[in-house]
């Protein structure tokens, strides 16, 4: 087997100890061909400080003085970044040792896989799963394959998936120089999503490798139901739907995420999964101050979503059966998205 150059990525704002470990299991790889990236989203931590000190010349680190959210941060990265394939490691997450070698060995006789999805566990929870994949809902919001279930060898076997989740993955540079690198619109979150999907309208597959493990330590930055997640997600959600889903489906978007809504509604008032803890934290108020700024914005932003739509549509290799077809394969359910927390 050849061993042809991967570029690891982290992108950073203010990691602290979990970058420290981030970087410690990359430089750790058997895999040999590997270049190491770091972009740093103006930590005040001093993370990246440390993290040069402790690396030298083998990490190369882009300093942003602002901070440019996770899609730029890595666009800015594999601009200059060398390798055939690009991993993309969350600062609050880990690989074990071979995980690479393992996602490259899955890869090296599928030409037609643009995408690696890896076996992502909890941090400090390994037998509960983070992520297999990703999964969509029909109005464009998404959330990780297998998140929070027990372990109990039902993602053992490698397998086509829609879309890789960002926290641990691998990008065929071959399929980002043909459909494009992450919509830097999106700042962060569904951001993976969205470049997956283009990926697969464009006719590249998206492989889950369970013997390419990660442990993850979600939304340390940010928080898992906090208002500032809570506003990307529904904002890019939409810009999701918009360029994503197929015309019918566009249009009958509203009914899916008014369901949606009725199942969160319940959810909070029973005290159930994350709308619960939002309302807890911030009020109902306050939940409808975030939502009324998502959609004020992807209002404005919807005639440059448009225009994106019908780029992707000129990418576009697969038919409207296999469109329709591979979001039901991969749908997400209402009740799971409402519920789970």
């Amino acid at each position: 087997m050849t061993c042809p150059l991967v570029s690891a990525v982290i992108v950073n704002r203010d990691g602290g100890d979990l970058l420290a470990e981030a970087l410690d299991s990359l430089f750790a790889q058997s895999w040999t061909c590997l270049e190491v990236i770091l972009v740093d989203n103006a930590s005040l931590d001093g993370s990246a400080e440390a993290a040069a000190r402790r690396h030298g010349g083998r990490l190369r680190v882009i300093r942003n003085r602002d901070n440019e959210g996770f899609a730029r941060g890595n666009n800015q990265a594999m601009e200059v970044a060398s390798g055939e394939w690009i991993v993309l490691l969350n600062n609050d997450a880990v690989l074990a040792p071979d995980a690479i070698e393992e996602a490259m060995r899955s890869a090296a006789d599928r030409p037609d896989v643009g995408m690696l999805a890896f076996r992502v566990l909890v941090y400090d929870k390994p037998h509960l799963f983070d992520s297999t994949g990703l999964l969509l809902y029909p109005d464009g919001v998404c959330r990780p394959r297998g998140w929070e279930e027990k372990d109990l060898g039902q993602y053992d076997r490698a397998d086509e998936v829609l879309a890789p989740s960002g926290s641990a993955c691998a990008w065929r540079r071959s399929m980002l120089d043909a459909v494009g690198r992450f919509d830097e619109s999106y700042f962060a979150y569904l951001e993976d999503l969205d470049l997956g999907m283009r990926g697969q309208l464009a006719g590249w597959k998206c492989l889950y490798v369970p013997t390419a493990v990660a442990r993850h330590a979600k939304s340390m930055n940010s928080g898992n139901h906090s208002k500032f997640k809570a506003y990307h997600v529904e904002r890019n959600r939409i810009y999701n739907a918009v360029k994503l889903l197929p015309g019918f489906m566009l249009l009958v978007s509203p009914l899916f995420t008014l369901n949606r809504y009725l199942l969160q509604f319940y959810a909070a008032r029973t005290r159930r999964g994350l709308p619960s803890r939002f309302v807890k934290d911030y009020s109902w108020l306050g939940l409808l101050g975030v939502l009324a700024r998502a959609y004020a914005t992807a209002l404005v932003n919807l005639p440059r979503m448009l225009r994106r739509r019908r780029a992707i549509a000129r990418t576009r290799t697969i038919s409207v059966d296999e469109w329709y077809r591979l979001i039901s394969r991969f749908k997400l359910d209402a009740i799971e998205l409402a519920l789970k927390y």
